[in-house]
C-alpha cells in the first residue's frame, strides 16, 4: 500500500472482503492508528470476527457511522495511518438528497474522503460491493477516481479466493494473490500451481471423439 493512496476493494457480499481487511489492519500493527468505519456491522460483530482471526492490534479504532461529515471529522481528529470505509454504499452526505448508494452519493462520498485523506497522506481502503453483473455497485466512476482497484473473487461456498488488480497507478496489474478461506481467515497460497493442477486431476475433462 502506497502512503496516501486510495484503494478500492470490490467483491460480492460474503466473499471475505471484511475478513481480508481486518487481517491487513493487523499487519500494520505498530505503524500508527487504524480507523475502521463501518456502516453495516456493529462494533460487536467486528470484535467477534477480530477475535476469531486472532487480531492483536490495539491501535485499531472502530467507528459505526454512515454520515460522511462525522466520518471526516473523526479522520481529522484521530489522524490515523490507515482508514477503512466499509462499505462505500452505506455512506451518505446530507448535502445531497439522493439515497445512500446512488451514483451521486457514491461519487460525492469518495470525493470527500479522497480530499481529506490525501491532504494528510492517509492511506485509505474503500470497500465496494459487486452486483450480479460483476460491477461495483454504484458506478464505474468509482474506479476512475481511485488509485488502485482490487477485486476479490471466488465462489462464496468454496474456500479459494483470488485477489486481482485491475488498476494500479503505482505498479503492475499482472499479478494476482490466491488465498484459502479458513477458520483463522485468509491464508496465502504460496504455490497456486499445485492447487490448480490437483483440481484439474480431480476433475479431468471428458473428450468424446466421433469417427
Amino acid at each position: 500500500m502506497v502512503k496516501g493512496s486510495l484503494v478500492l476493494l470490490g467483491g460480492e457480499p460474503g466473499i471475505g472482503k471484511s475478513t481480508l481487511i481486518l487481517q491487513i489492519c493487523d499487519k500494520v500493527n505498530g505503524e500508527g492508528k487504524v480507523l475502521y468505519v463501518s456502516g453495516e456491522e456493529s462494533a460487536e460483530q467486528i470484535k467477534m470476527r477480530a477475535d476469531r482471526l486472532s487480531i492483536n492490534n490495539e491501535d485499531i479504532m472502530f467507528l459505526g457511522e454512515t454520515d460522511i461529515d462525522v466520518v471526516n471529522q473523526a479522520i481529522i481528529d484521530i489522524n490515523p495511518k490507515l482508514v477503512i470505509i466499509d462499505s462505500i454504499q452505506t455512506m451518505y452526505s446530507e448535502e445531497l438528497s439522493a439515497a445512500a448508494g446512488s451514483v451521486s452519493q457514491v461519487r460525492e462520498i469518495t470525493s470527500q474522503v479522497m480530499r481529506v485523506c490525501k491532504s494528510r497522506a492517509i492511506t485509505t481502503i474503500i470497500i465496494g460491493h459487486v452486483t450480479k453483473e460483476g460491477n461495483i455497485a454504484g458506478p464505474r466512476v468509482l474506479e476512475h477516481m481511485v488509485d488502485t482497484v482490487l477485486y476479490l473473487e471466488g465462489e462464496r461456498y468454496f474456500s479459494y479466493r483470488i485477489l486481482r488488480g485491475v488498476k494500479n497507478r503505482f505498479g503492475s496489474t499482472n499479478e494476482i494473490g490466491m488465498f484459502e478461506m479458513r477458520e483463522e481467515g485468509m491464508c496465502e497460497i504460496t504455490n497456486p500451481s499445485d492447487i490448480l493442477i490437483s483440481e484439474r486431476e480431480d476433475n479431468p475433462s471428458r473428450v468424446l471423439y466421433c469417427f
